[in-house]
């Protein structure tokens, strides 16, 4: 019993790092450094909103990726000292303490990004959780108006330099949610204040420890030349959500792919089926094998288990044998 709670924590970490990583993966990561040109959008104007605004309501539709991370699963299943060493790891390069200090108050982290505009970082990282008595540093934010009654909007004093991935201001949902916005997405935010959520904002499934919701976009056209096959490919999937839980044989990964008609479908699966049963390397036979596929109409159905011994290695660091 001892040896599967090992395995079972093991492959909790492994989820955990990989998902607690994303805020602060390369450009994408919210830093924040003070200095630079103005950045800050004027609220719009318009009638007060006289609603509650739920965290994942701030997260605009030109957003086409979404992930949620439910950090207080992995709390759960880590231990709250497991989970503040993961946290401290995955802010190593940002050095704001209010920012650090959310995410330890997390308990869920939503991230939504733009997938053709990864490098540049535009980006909104909204957290939820215990963050009564968080404020940011007002040597480096300004408060700035806000209509809406229990909310709270900061603006870095100087604006925005450097990488338009840093983050340009602050949102805060009372002491429920705070939302790092950068500075492309500062006015689509604002809109979703005044106005309400999105209707077509992506919205991953509050399941797992790791949930996402990718609406699918073409390849630019110079790719889309350039690999024909790829781009048909592609062109055919209109969206894709995805759900790793923990299981007592490892991690799950759960996805569905929405084509945009049966045919778009079939070509992913196919593609999908000749990957899983072309796989060369003998060491990743037996984990092909547990990848299921199955097409009704237009979605793709996959379910892929990692055995925990595999979840155990990567964890390590050791090549699984």
């Amino acid at each position: 019993m001892r040896a599967a709670a090992e395995v079972r924590a093991a492959a909790v970490a492994a989820a955990a790092l990989m998902a607690l990583g994303l805020p602060a993966c390369g450009d994408a990561a919210p830093r924040l450094a003070g200095g630079g040109h103005p950045a800050r959008a004027a609220s719009p104007a318009g009638p007060r909103v006289v609603r509650r605004i739920e965290p994942a309501d701030l997260l605009p539709a030109d957003l086409d990726l979404v992930v949620r991370v439910d950090v207080a699963r992995m709390r759960d299943g880590l231990g709250q000292a497991a989970s503040d060493e993961l946290a401290r790891r995955a802010l190593d390069e940002v050095p704001d303490e209010a920012l650090e200090s959310a995410l330890q108050r997390a308990d869920v982290v939503w991230l939504g990004l733009r997938l053709a505009d990864l490098e540049e970082g535009d980006r909104v990282v909204v957290l939820e959780g215990r963050m009564a008595g968080l404020t940011p540093d007002p040597g480096r934010w300004e408060p700035a108006p806000a209509a809406q009654d229990g909310v709270a909007v900061f603006d870095r004093r100087g604006g925005v330099v450097g990488s338009r991935a840093d983050t340009a201001r602050i949102i805060a949902l009372g002491d429920r949610a705070v939302a790092l916005v950068s500075a492309v997405e500062v006015s689509s935010v604002a809109r979703l204040l005044r106005d309400g959520p999105d209707a077509r904002r992506g919205d991953p499934a509050a399941e797992g420890l790791v949930s996402l919701d990718l609406r699918a976009r073409r390849l630019p056209p110079y790719l889309a030349r350039r690999f024909p096959s790829i781009g048909a490919l592609v062109a055919g999937v209109a969206r894709v959500r995805a759900v790793a839980s923990l299981h007592d044989e490892g991690v799950r990964l759960d996805v569905e792919l929405v084509g945009v008609d049966a045919a778009g479908a079939e070509r992913a699966r196919r593609f999908i089926e000749v990957f899983r049963d072309n796989v060369e390397d003998v060491r990743y036979a037996d984990l092909m094998k547990e990848l299921s596929i199955e097409q009704v109409e237009s979605t793709v159905r996959l379910r892929w288990l990692f055995p925990a011994p595999l979840v155990l290695a990567l964890l390590s660091g050791r090549s699984p044998g």
